[in-house]
């Protein structure tokens, strides 16, 4: 009984002396900047005057300057994530 528990034994710890596989590094992922996640804010028109509608307009062109912003940093990171692949 001895014998064959010691064959198992010695075929057991064979395995042992072997290196380890290399492990495998996980993908980087890489993301834009944080802010290009803002969702953007759509003003809403309140009133009735030409005054609110003056008003509202003001607000329209903030919102969309704040927008193009987010696209614009989006360009600018993909065209930063391209130069460095094509090195």
């Amino acid at each position: 009984m001895i014998a064959p528990s010691a064959i198992c034994l010695a075929l057991l710890l064979s395995s042992c002396s072997h290196s380890p596989l290399p492990r495998v590094p996980k993908p980087l992922i890489l993301l834009p900047p944080e802010t290009v996640f803002t969702p953007c804010k759509r003003p809403v028109l309140q009133g009735t005057t030409w005054g609110d509608a003056v008003s509202y307009t003001l607000q329209l062109k903030a919102a969309l300057m704040i927008c193009a912003g987010q696209v614009n940093t989006l360009n600018i990171w993909k065209n930063g994530l391209e130069k460095n692949f094509h090195k």
